[in-house]
């Protein structure tokens, strides 16, 4: 997979100023008026993904209690927005200032998902492909500039995301639902799904509708926020990705893993592509000079100093920057002394 484009791919970038400015203000006002809405959901008392009741709380985001599982390490809201709440907030002027962000950031993030399609081809170079949550089409858009063999179809749920995809795309097919309510005898080859896996209540049920929708040995490929990442152990509980009711399911390997075994899928293959993401979105951390922020950068390196893999990449990095500690030098005698 080429590395090309990742210096283009930086936190600065992607989330533009406005959002950086107002994401905090805008959320909190959202929050406030999904609050008055009434939620009898009961508290659950054991991980939602491994059923682990070696729970503990992590952290309150804009009115949401957020726990985690010690176990897989599964970050979920506790109690679970109801679902009048999560469709106030998927129509609120919240969701017009994301899709305002991404409309301005659009040119910028197209590189993102310019190596995702080389990950797709190298396994499936054609057929019928299903892209869920496609939102304002940036990878529909990315997609069209390659060279591709796709049978392309969008699925998602808001009357404006599909307006607007019919409008651009009108050569695609448009499924204006949830995913769970697509027909499974439609036998597609192909499952994207780019950062959606968090927003939904009940992951192993999304999986399940997806392997239904699929040929066998039909692939799904997703992307969501990966908590056991370098910018997740330095940001800690202010991370900006803690976006309750948006994220309310927030994933690592573990519990990623345990997801496609309860739905009986096979994983393949996994990246973490895009660090240049991390390292701008960490050195901004770090320029604050919070001291917490710099002893989670330190203890990051500390419990990664046995992995073996992590120390030779390390080790290469010292390397090519020049920071190794010993160094060789190569002198040369001027051809003609200076003699002032």
């Amino acid at each position: 997979m080429s590395g090309a484009s990742d210096s283009q791919i930086v936190f600065d970038a992607i989330h533009t100023q406005k959002k950086q400015q107002h994401l905090v203000r805008m959320m909190s006002e959202t929050a406030l008026e999904v609050h008055k809405i009434p939620n009898h959901n009961v508290k659950f008392e054991s991980c939602v993904i491994c059923k682990s009741s070696n729970v503990l709380f992590h952290v309150n985001k804009f009115g949401f209690n957020l726990d985690r599982c010690c176990d897989c390490g599964h970050i979920f809201c506790n109690p679970m927005p109801n679902s009048s709440q999560l469709n106030f907030y998927y129509n609120s002027p919240m969701k017009d200032f994301e899709n305002e962000f991404f409309i301005e950031s659009f040119e910028k993030r197209v590189p993102i998902f310019k190596k995702r399609i080389e990950i797709i081809k190298s396994f499936v170079p054609k057929g019928k492909l299903l892209d869920v949550g496609s939102a304002i089409g940036i990878f529909i858009s990315a997609l069209q500039r390659e060279e591709y063999g796709f049978e392309v179809h969008c699925c998602d749920p808001s009357d404006g995301a599909c307006r607007l995809l019919k409008e651009k795309y009108p050569e695609i097919t448009i499924h204006q639902m949830m995913v769970e309510q697509l027909k499974a005898d439609c036998g597609f080859d192909v499952v994207t799904m780019w950062d959606t896996l968090e927003h939904v209540e009940s992951p192993v049920d999304v999986a399940m509708s997806i392997k239904k929708l699929l040929t066998p040995g039909g692939y799904w490929f997703f992307s969501t926020p990966n908590t056991d990442s370098f910018e997740w152990k330095v940001a800690g509980v202010d991370h900006v990705q803690l976006l309750p009711p948006g994220h309310i399911n927030l994933f690592n390997l573990q519990s990623i893993k345990r997801v496609l075994l309860d739905a009986d899928l096979e994983l393949v293959e996994y990246f973490t592509p895009n660090g240049t993401l991390d390292v701008s979105y960490v050195k901004k951390l770090l320029q604050n000079g919070t001291p917490e922020y710099i002893k989670n950068a330190g203890n990051f390196f500390y419990q990664h100093i046995e992995d073996d893999s992590f120390l030779a990449a390390f080790a290469k990095l010292l390397t090519d920057t020049k920071y190794a500690g010993n160094i060789v030098v190569v002198a040369r005698k001027r051809l003609v002394e200076d003699k002032g």
